[in-house]
């Protein structure tokens, strides 16, 4: 396998000028694995930053040091989790007292949906493209509960998500479940409209925000779910282990607890009958402890995207490359996309005529050049981050263009 890649900065279509590509240079001086791979797969894992190394080192000094009992870690722990909630409900636009923290979407996805009351009978709209993350908890509904699953093709190239949506609403339909952006074909769906389609016949939207969080904006009051999960390793950056479920307030009655942490009960509000009050915040669907130092590299990541390079720009990046990507791709013989041109960010799925997607990650991977494979439709993805840069591009499609000719 490579082990050095060349750090060229091209700015054919996404920048302009020196002060471009010197902003980019920085980046990937953050993120050194940058120089050692042509790294395309953040929507599996993105890069770690130096500095969300650094706070993971520095808390495990610290805990080394001073221990991990005590009131001033206790204290340390109180104002980590209270950091951590207000960076993530302001990268998702709502309030801090909204968000539990998870250590993934899944988690967080199964939360949101294990919390609503079902009876047999009920039913939940979902598509044959979404993650397991968020499949396979509702096929713990239908077994356990009896709800049944109405399957659309949402996510599909030349299937209408709105369309697809109001075929399937029934009376009975209990909530919509789709993601922001498709992981299979990097869709990116209007959520707006489909969780005003839920909404028409009360039922609740849950989101799965694995693959949007920090690739496009994830504005939730303006989304208008009812929850939405999201991972900090992926687009933020962070490390394993951390993610995020928010919950809308005035959802907190339907999305009820299914299971109970040390936070899950208003102090004082409860007796040894059983009964208590919920904590009247989103805390109250945090059951497990995060690892601090998980907690603490996530907000140092999210800070210096947010404050050192900025939002806007990021969105802007990812979707330009994203583009560049999917016309490159499009040059080649004998390569189909499945990504839809007119609704996508930064995901670029495409199948290789005569190469097995399995196979073709593989061989890049052995050139140094990291992407992934999907199974519906079974492809190849490639996830352009705000760090890539078009020569990186161009080296993957002269790589597909090699590898394939010597097939």
């Amino acid at each position: 396998m490579a082990t050095e890649r060349r750090s060229h900065v091209g700015t054919a279509s996404t920048e302009q000028g020196d002060s471009a590509a010197s902003r980019i240079a920085a980046i990937r001086q953050e993120l050194p694995v940058t120089e050692r791979f042509i790294y395309l797969n953040t929507g599996t894992n993105g890069p770690l930053p130096r500095r969300s190394h650094a706070a993971l080192v520095a808390n495990a000094q610290v805990e080394l040091e001073e221990g991990r009992i005590g009131q001033a870690a206790f204290d340390r722990l109180m104002q980590n989790l209270a950091e951590t909630r207000a960076i993530v409900a302001e990268t998702l636009g709502c309030e801090s007292t909204e968000v539990a923290l998870m250590h993934n979407t899944t988690e967080g996805m199964n939360t949101a949906l294990m919390g609503l009351d079902w009876h047999e009978g009920d039913e939940v709209v979902t598509a044959v493209t979404e993650h397991p993350g968020a499949l396979h908890p509702l096929y713990l509904l239908h077994q356990r509960f009896g709800v049944k699953l109405r399957m659309t093709r949402i996510g599909l190239p030349d299937y209408d998500p709105l369309e697809e949506l109001q075929r399937a609403l029934r009376p009975r339909t209990r909530a919509v479940v789709l993601s922001h952006v498709c992981w299979s074909t990097g869709m990116v769906l209007p959520v707006q409209e489909l969780a005003q389609l839920a909404h028409s016949v009360d039922a609740l939207f849950i989101c799965d925000g694995a693959q949007a969080c920090g690739m496009v904006p994830a504005d939730v009051s303006a989304l208008g779910v009812d929850a939405y999960a999201c991972s900090g390793q992926k687009w933020l950056c962070g490390p394993e282990g951390t993610g995020a479920l928010f919950v809308r307030q005035d959802r907190w009655g339907d999305i009820r607890q299914s299971a109970m942490g040390y936070a899950g009960v208003q102090a004082g509000m409860s007796d040894q009958q059983g009964n208590f009050v919920p904590a009247n915040s989103a805390r109250r669907y945090e059951v497990a402890t995060l690892y601090p130092g998980s907690l603490k590299a996530l907000v140092a990541s999210i800070r210096w995207i947010k404050d050192e390079i900025g939002w806007e720009w990021v969105y802007r990046r990812i979707a330009a490359l994203g583009r560049y990507c999917y016309a490159a791709l499009a040059r080649l013989e004998g390569v189909t996309l499945f990504t839809p041109r007119e609704r996508m960010a930064g995901l670029v799925h495409f199948r290789v005529e005569g190469m097995a997607p399995a196979d073709l990650t593989t061989r890049l991977q052995a050139e140094g050049i990291l992407i992934r494979h999907t199974p519906l439709p079974e492809a190849n993805r490639v996830a352009t981050g705000f760090y890539n840069t078009e020569a990186e591009i161009d080296q993957l499609v002269q790589a597909i263009e090699r590898l394939r000719a010597s097939h």
